[in-house]
């Protein structure tokens, strides 16, 4: 989703979050900020139209200013934040990033902390990001106030504090306001990805989390044996995964802010577990009747039942967003293909019917668009990552002719998705636009394989 409002005016939606963001002017050791820079304003009439041909809307974030630095420290700082959060504007697709070079331009003749908003015009920005940080202690402050520049008001600001090691995290939340504030778009610069990787042992696979970025990859298991399919609850405040620690595959849970796990069930083999929507569920594939068939139990492991009863292999289940519709994959036909039931076990019907072997179905948690996006393998191909518009009942290709991408994964806002591709050699993460653009790739470091995106909670204990 671009701007979700292409010709109504921005300014009134910033208004109203800045009354109610307990915005602070700068006071303390801040500077005080150019007498160019306006008051935000209530009321407003201008427009950001995307839908120009060839004018897409342009974004500027000078390098943010540290507050009368003491050392060199301080400014490297202020600049590493900048970084961060327009790498984060930038993944998120909505805007174009204005090239740093032209902010010399803009900026030249004016002091410090000013804004000339004719410069800035001229050198092509429509919205203009400016902040200042300060430290003091274990404290990191930090101002930001967020321009309209063909209107030349600033249209919000918002003072932030937290501890001085969490700059990186501090910036992705300020990125994600940018977003929603400018664009009612909602970013993933906060959000996790959990994943299986042998780094620790070559014949050992752990649960790790990283970044959405890739950045601060650290390990949520670490028994030495195979850890496999982590699933997020929808709390963000835990994960289900399979695990071999105790020799056959059994469902276990990992509650990450405790510091805990325990078995959840692992009286038979357990395999590619799903939580459900409104996390009083898990989905999981399991053979305790024989031959592998998708069940569910409650969130505490209780209340088990089977929801299919085919000789076929069944697994792999994933949930539709209204919790009411769950997908898998079958080779009842022959050859694996999705399928897709009620919660209840009833209703089956195909989803897949282009492509000679599907797999590890990922049903988008988008409200908009009803997509599942899934591993195809095209014409004796190795596999690429498609999804299935349900509406038009069409499907696209993402991903081709690099190597073989499997175990697609959403990210919370339905505008991405994270995968593992062999691309490059052995099995990695990687993450890519809806369209499949923007191909990044997230691990180096062993086998990587089975990402799952999720969205922690805002306020952990």
């Amino acid at each position: 989703m671009m701007l979700a409002s292409l010709r109504r005016p921005l300014l009134a939606l910033l208004a109203a979050a800045v009354l109610t963001a307990g915005f602070q002017a700068f006071s303390g050791t801040l500077p005080a900020w150019g007498a160019s820079a306006p008051k935000t304003q209530a009321a407003g009439d201008w427009y950001l139209d995307i839908t120009r041909p060839g004018a897409p809307v342009r974004i500027a974030i000078p390098d943010f200013r540290a507050a009368a630095p003491m050392g060199e420290a301080e400014p490297a700082a202020a600049v590493a934040m900048s970084d961060v959060i327009r790498d984060d504007i930038s993944f998120a697709g909505v805007y174009r990033m204005l090239p740093p070079r032209f902010y010399r331009i803009a900026e030249s003749g004016s002091a410090p902390g000013a804004i000339d908003y004719y410069q800035w015009e001229s050198v092509g920005a429509d919205i203009l990001v400016e902040g200042v940080t300060d430290t003091g202690g274990d404290q990191l402050v930090v101002e930001v106030r967020l321009h309209a520049v063909r209107a030349q008001e600033n249209v919000f600001a918002r003072r932030y504090t937290a501890e001085s090691g969490a700059s990186r995290m501090l910036a992705h939340r300020i990125a994600d306001d940018i977003l929603l504030q400018a664009g009612n778009y909602q970013g993933v610069a906060r959000t996790r990805i959990a994943f299986a990787t042998n780094r620790r042992q070559e014949r050992a696979k752990e649960i790790y989390l990283m970044d959405y970025d890739g950045h601060d990859q650290r390990p949520v298991t670490a028994n030495g044996s195979l850890n496999l399919t982590p699933s997020w609850s929808p709390d963000g405040r835990a994960l289900s995964y399979i695990s071999y620690r105790e020799g056959a595959p059994a469902l276990y849970l990992a509650f990450l802010y405790q510091g805990r796990g325990e078995k959840l069930v692992g009286e038979h083999q357990s395999f590619t577990p799903a939580w459900s929507p409104d996390g009083q569920w898990i989905a999981f594939a399991s053979n305790r009747d024989g031959q592998s068939e998708i069940y569910l139990a409650a969130a505490d492991g209780s209340e088990v039942r089977r929801l299919t009863d085919h000789r076929a292999i069944d697994v792999a289940p994933t949930w539709a967003p209204n919790g009411r519709t769950l997908a898998f994959t079958s080779d009842r036909t022959g050859q694996p293909q999705i399928y897709a039931m009620d919660r209840d076990g009833l209703n089956l019907r195909r989803v897949s019917f282009e492509g000679m072997y599907n797999d590890s179905a990922a049903w988008s948690p988008s409200r908009s668009r009803s997509e599942i996006a899934y591993a195809s393998r095209i014409e004796r191909q190795p596999f690429d990552i498609v999804v299935h518009d349900f509406e038009t009942r069409q499907t696209r290709q993402l991903t081709t002719g690099r190597g073989s991408n499997e175990s697609p994964s959403w990210a919370p806002n339905g505008e991405h998705l994270v995968f593992t591709s062999n691309r490059t050699g052995g099995d990695q993460v990687f993450t890519m636009h809806r369209d499949g653009s923007n191909v990044r790739q997230l691990t180096r470091d062993g086998l990587n394989s089975t990402p799952r995106w999720g969205n922690p909670p805002a306020d952990p204990p």
